[in-house]
């Protein structure tokens, strides 16, 4: 009897090996399966340089600028990566996960959300054998786990772990303009894996890691990363264009919430305020009036007196966010018709979108 619970008890332990061999190396099961979703991730993960890489005193590779990461997104060669990680576009070169090197053709940058599409030039062949990456198709929930991928060195991939700490943010850059729709992170972004992607727990690129929003370049458990539906349409008009053509309102916006309706006496609970607008530009050309003054309650300040945007061509503004995802479907040159309520009246504006001054050198 004993000898036969013995021969059960090695036969059982044989085929646990066998099937789950991560298992008996003391792994959990979730360790078992985020190790098996990276290896997988990892191929369609690349290191990007457009500038020689240096070596420590111990001969180990450092990024500086013009090195970061980047992800497939197609068989046709088109790589994801950060606008700033270009520094010489006459000199770029991409190394795939099976360490292969290959150089690349910048399609287009938009440095307004620091992303680049570049184009690898390998053998046909090659680029059949490349692993794209999907996008997600839905927002990440906050509190969900999130890896952040990269390829630093070009020797091999790099993982890190963390939780989505807030999504649909709005951060201002450097340079004054605001970037909506920031997915934020616990994860501390460095110069070499800027680009690579945020991926969910399915695998799904959440969004392309950055840098760009931080004045000091690293804040330790803060990381920032476009969001995938901002990536989709960047990248489709890089491909197809080199460029990103944007309609332009004139008009910075702030999100109404019903505490700040309630809080400044608003007619509505929803909608876009406008805290001021570019003179000359398409929304004082149109009429909108931006915030007179700013009313202190505590430590904030609050715009008062300017515009609330509710609809844009008669669909619904539900925040600044709402109307700045209209305004992307539409392009410079268009006119759009803005219901805004001025005080206590309702009113709808024509407004005609033109280019950002920045680009009209283009």
């Amino acid at each position: 009897m004993v000898k036969c619970i013995s021969k059960c008890v090695l036969l059982y332990v044989l085929f646990a090996v066998f099937l789950n061999p991560l298992s008996c190396m003391g792994f959990a099961a979730d360790e078992e399966y985020t190790v098996r979703l990276c290896n997988k991730l990892s191929k369609g993960i690349v290191n990007v340089t457009s500038t020689t890489v240096a070596l420590e005193s111990y001969l180990a590779p450092v990024p500086h600028k013009g090195s970061g990461s980047g992800f497939i997104l197609d068989h046709l060669g088109h790589i994801l990566t950060n606008h700033h990680v270009i520094s010489d576009v006459h000199s770029i070169e991409v190394v795939l996960s099976s360490g292969r090197k290959w150089p690349a053709r910048l399609v287009g940058t938009d440095s307004e959300t620091d992303l680049a599409i570049l184009e690898l030039r390998a053998p046909e062949k090659e680029l059949e054998s490349l692993v794209p990456m999907q996008l997600a198709a839905t927002k990440p929930d906050i509190g969900r786990k999130a890896f952040a991928l990269g390829n630093p060195f070009g020797t091999g991939y790099t993982v890190s772990q963390g939780v989505i700490s807030a999504i649909e943010r709005s951060i201002s850059r450097p340079d004054g303009r605001v970037v909506h729709g920031v997915i934020q992170t616990d994860i501390s972004i460095n110069s070499g894996t800027s680009g690579g992607p945020l991926v969910d727990s399915s695998g799904r690129v959440i969004g392309v890691n950055t840098l760009i929003f931080s004045p000091l370049k690293h804040i330790p458990g803060v990381g920032f990363a476009i969001s995938f539906e901002t990536v989709e349409w960047v990248a489709s008009q890089l491909i197809s264009k080199g460029y990103v053509a944007r309609a332009w309102l004139g008009a910075d916006l702030q999100n109404v919430t019903p505490a700040l309706a309630k809080l400044l006496d608003l007619p509505v609970e929803k909608g876009a305020i406008v805290i001021n607008v570019t003179q000359g530009g398409p929304a004082d050309k149109a009429g909108i009036k931006g915030g007179e003054k700013e009313l202190r309650l505590g430590n904030r300040l609050y715009p008062v007196g300017g515009d609330i945007i509710v609809a844009i061509d008669g669909e619904e503004v539900k925040s600044d966010i709402a109307a700045i995802r209209i305004l992307l479907t539409k392009g410079p040159g268009e006119e759009v018709l803005v219901s805004i309520y001025r005080e206590k009246r309702l009113k709808r504006l024509k407004v005609r979108l033109e280019k950002r001054p920045s680009e009209l050198q283009r």
